[in-house]
């Protein structure tokens, strides 16, 4: 796809990452308690760990090719 090669949408993406990151919309949020006696924020960056994971693996394979003189 020809998106994944615009570095606009690379740069929008990471730095949409990084502002959800900051969480600054639930800082004053008591603390109760979800799935498996954890606090809800815990699955929240876990879902932002694995959407940069998938992120940052997309990148990898499209601008990281290896150099014509490396062996395989």
């Amino acid at each position: 796809m020809k998106i994944f090669q615009a570095s606009s949408f690379w740069w929008f993406g990471f730095t949409l990452m990084f502002f959800l990151a900051l969480d600054f919309w639930s800082w004053e949020k008591p603390v109760t308690l979800s799935w498996f006696n954890l606090p809800p924020w815990v699955f929240y960056f876990l879902g932002l760990q694995i959407t940069l994971a998938i992120a940052l693996t997309l990148f990898a394979l499209k601008f990281w090719q290896p150099s014509p003189d490396e062996e395989r």
